[in-house]
């Protein structure tokens, strides 16, 4: 069996207790992992391994033990096949994402067939079903968007999966290196067998070292994928503008400069680093081949300055570019000395100015 983990300090529900995401939560088949209070726990002995979980969220913060999409992807890949199916080294096709199937009917030569034929007897495929169909067709229009000659169709073939057996091993096989793996291959399942059959549900304590990783604000693998497949598209005669609702990874955003209050903490909450700024604060930058749609920058703006665009132009692919979305004019505090964005009136930052405004409260001096 399977064994799923967290990695807590990919999960945005670990530095931001106001993330509203919720995506893992609505694909798992089994209705096994739950976030409450910002806590998201699951049961291992109720996960079915179909990696579901890791293919929909946004930072990819689950991970299958004997499952590594990037690699399966790679695989696919360099073997040059032409089918996905359950049945050949996927334990479902919901364990791929939309980058990911993209990534692969662009750069593959072959016409992409996804193998469904299984889903009729499979237990899970009630909710798996419509979410590979989903992702398919998001898949599909975002292609032809992109004027790009490719495709992935959803078949059901008769696919039979290979249950042969290992043979038996020599003296000499046995005390091979190779041998050797695969005896501390086998300890490790049998320990995830033991871990996986507990029916209790698993939470995770934040550590030092989640720490160190929430700061270093990386990508996931199939983002840097999707961008070298990307470099192997051609480039359309049009740059088509699509509806946000059509494009679930990405996005493209506003910034209102009037209701913005420069808190800094849309970008010091991004997972990715796709909102960033300078030393001063003085500008807010965004780039949204770095964005992988997780909201978490939504959830901590309070005045809703920072908004998705209703649209995303599919130029960012081929032309990426930094968008600036405001700039401030930066001064320094009188009392403190620390910059501040400036708007006019003293020279005080907003924490200096609620002070002295608590200070003539107190004193009764208006």
């Amino acid at each position: 069996m399977s064994l799923l983990t967290l990695d807590i300090a990919k999960c945005v529900h670990t530095s931001n207790k106001f993330a509203i995401c919720d995506k893992c939560v609505e694909a798992c088949p089994v209705d096994t992992i739950n976030i409450k209070d910002g806590v998201v726990s699951f049961t291992p002995s109720e996960c079915v391994g179909c990696g579901g979980c890791d293919a929909v969220c946004p930072t990819a913060a689950y991970e299958l033990d004997d499952f590594k999409s990037i690699n399966f992807v790679f695989n696919f890949l360099e073997k040059e096949l032409d089918t996905l199916s359950c049945k050949e080294e996927l334990p479902c096709i919901a364990a791929l994402s939309v980058e990911e199937l993209l990534s692969i009917a662009l750069i593959s030569p072959n016409s992409i067939k996804a193998d469904i034929g299984a889903c009729k007897d499979c237990p899970i495929a009630a909710k798996n079903l419509q979410i590979i169909e989903d992702r398919v067709e998001e898949v599909n229009f975002v292609l032809e968007a992109m004027e790009q000659d490719k495709s992935i169709s959803l078949e059901e073939l008769e696919i039979k999966e290979d249950t042969s057996e290992d043979t038996a091993l020599s003296r000499r096989e046995l005390l091979s290196k190779d041998s050797l793996k695969k005896v501390a291959s086998i300890k490790q399942q049998f320990e995830n067998e033991v871990e996986s059959s507990d029916t209790t549900p698993k939470t995770h304590q934040v550590t030092t070292a989640d720490i160190v990783k929430i700061k270093q604000k990386n990508i996931p693998d199939r983002r840097n994928l999707l961008l070298m497949a990307m470099k192997r598209a051609g480039v359309p005669e049009k740059f088509h503008i699509i509806d946000i609702a059509d494009i679930s990874f990405i996005s493209q955003k506003d910034l209102d400069e009037s209701t913005c209050t420069n808190c800094q903490m849309c970008y010091r909450i991004c997972p990715t680093e796709a909102l960033f700024s300078d030393g001063k604060g003085s500008v807010i930058n965004f780039n949204p081949l770095s964005c992988v749609q997780c909201h978490s920058c939504h959830d901590v703006c309070e005045p809703d300055a920072l908004t998705l665009r209703d649209t995303f132009s599919l130029d960012s692919f081929f032309e990426p570019k930094i968008e600036t979305l405001v700039r401030f004019t930066i001064k320094r505090c009188d009392e403190c000395g620390n910059f501040f964005d400036y708007r006019g009136g003293e020279m005080l930052c907003r924490r200096c100015k609620i002070e002295e405004d608590e200070a003539r409260e107190l004193w009764g001096v208006k």
